[in-house]
């Protein structure tokens, strides 16, 4: 019988394990006849010793220490690109670095899990470290669902972050969705963060889409929430459309909250715009007096309704410590009011010019007349108002008198909106414009301004502690 030949310098262990697969196989190829009979099969494969074999040929090959032998031939034994080293297994690698080490240079994926059941095609588990870190120059992890309802990537913690992305210049974590009712990226966790991202200097997380970034928020909580100590919270850009869009059923679209200013708008054209059955609507919080203040020329193409009206300057005696305030003149006719004074000729009489406009802006007037430094009883308006001017008489050469004249306008736009005096509340009935001066609590305010008093702002107990 001819023995084997075997200058590989393999342990005892492995070349037995070897040996006896290479029996086997040997067995299996011989004819029936050259068998042993059937009853005594078993008892002799039972070890490699009690097999009696005629060798085809000398084994031989050479190896290298750590690596793991394989037939390169019918009767050659060579490295295979499997090594151990200090019980750590490389493919690939002659000194892995981990407990299993994978390299090469490929296009197609390094380690590819294909399960065709319902389990996970690759999944890795840790107690106190990382399940799976993918390092890469371009992708460092790739998840692909062929599917219809499946994930791509998928990260679940208890406690901590199901996906952590993190670059120096680049992208934390992208996702993309190609599909119309697909999830670009999908965070998931029962204490912590869905998902974060980290990036001293690019992006934190990216969103490319129809919606960039689209979060929402259940049981009370955000749907997409921003935080910054010293920059902005929430940035919207937009080359063409809305930099930032809030919708709400029934709550708010947009609410800003913060120590300094809530909400700031600024534009190259109009700082905020506002639609709705009210355009805007503002009230001061507890405590203070002042729901709107503008710091330039205010332009109102309507009706200006108000509870009351003032000017408000420095005093003119002391205006370094006081104010001075004048009431509005009501009336409930679109009035307009001009007043001045003119001196009578020697016939006790004199003509008061109008501005060119009047007569096209007013109707119906009404006068005035009051004699200054003398009684003046004969004083009386000769001709009423022509021209754009009156004529006063009836008094003595070179006496003063102060006039004063008003005309109810009759412009275009007077003349199409009128003030109606007296209006039936409608709806509104039951509720003030100033609940306080009948008694009635706050709730019983017009329109939305009983919760604006009260101070009412977003529950935000539910954003997540972490932040």
């Amino acid at each position: 019988m001819n023995s084997f030949k075997i200058n590989s310098p393999i342990s005892e262990q492995t070349f037995r394990s070897g040996l006896a697969m290479i029996v086997l196989a040997f067995i299996s190829a011989l004819p029936l006849a050259a068998q042993a009979p059937a009853e005594n099969t078993n008892a002799q494969a039972a070890t490699v010793e009690a097999v009696q074999i005629e060798a085809v040929g000398t084994i031989t090959g050479q190896g290298t220490t750590g690596r793991i032998a394989k037939f390169t031939g019918t009767n050659s034994i060579g490295n295979s690109i499997i090594a151990e080293s200090s019980s750590k297994i490389g493919i690939g690698i002659a000194t892995p670095s981990s407990k299993l080490t994978v390299q090469g240079s490929a296009t197609n994926p390094m380690i590819l899990g294909n399960n065709t059941g319902s389990g996970a095609g690759v999944q890795g588990m840790s107690t106190g470290g990382f399940g799976v870190i993918g390092k890469s120059s371009r992708t460092g992890v790739q998840g692909i669902c062929t599917g219809s309802v499946g994930n791509g990537v998928w990260g679940s913690a208890p406690s901590d972050t199901g996906v952590f992305g993190s670059t120096s210049t680049g992208r934390g974590v992208y996702g993309n969705a190609t599909g119309s009712g697909g999830v670009g990226v999908f965070g998931q966790s029962s204490a912590g963060n869905g998902v974060e991202g980290s990036s001293p200097g690019g992006t934190a997380v990216y969103g490319n889409g129809i919606l960039g970034v689209f979060g929402q928020g259940n049981s009370g909580g955000s749907g997409v929430y921003g935080n910054s100590s010293t920059g902005v919270g929430v940035w919207g850009d937009s080359g063409s459309s809305d930099g930032v869009f809030g919708r709400s059923t029934n709550g708010t679209g947009v609410h800003g909250m913060a120590n300094g200013v809530g909400v700031f708008g600024e534009a190259g054209s109009y700082g905020v715009i506002a639609r709705g059955s009210v355009g805007i609507y503002a009230a001061p919080t507890t405590g203070n007096t002042i729901a709107g203040l503008f710091g330039g020329n205010v332009q109102i193409n309507g009706n200006l309704t108000k509870s009351s009206g003032s000017f408000k300057i420095d005093h003119p005696l002391d205006p370094a410590n006081k104010y001075l305030y004048h009431s509005f003149v009501e009336s409930p006719d679109m009035k307009n009011i001009y007043d001045g004074t003119v001196t009578l000729d020697e016939k006790g009489e004199a003509v008061v010019p109008m501005p060119d406009y009047f007569s096209a802006l007013n109707q119906n007037f009404r006068y005035q007349l009051t004699a200054i430094g003398a009684p003046a009883p004969n004083l009386y308006v000769a001709q009423k108002m022509t021209d754009n001017h009156f004529k006063v008489a009836g008094g003595k050469p070179g006496m003063e008198v102060s006039w004063q004249v008003t005309g109810i306008r009759h412009d275009a736009y007077a003349r199409d909106h009128r003030i109606a005096v007296e209006e039936d509340k409608g709806k509104e009935r039951g509720f003030y414009l100033y609940p306080a001066g009948f008694n009635e609590p706050k709730g019983k305010a017009v329109g939305p301004t009983g919760k604006l008093f009260a101070d009412q702002s977003p529950n935000l107990e539910n954003v997540a502690s972490s932040q």
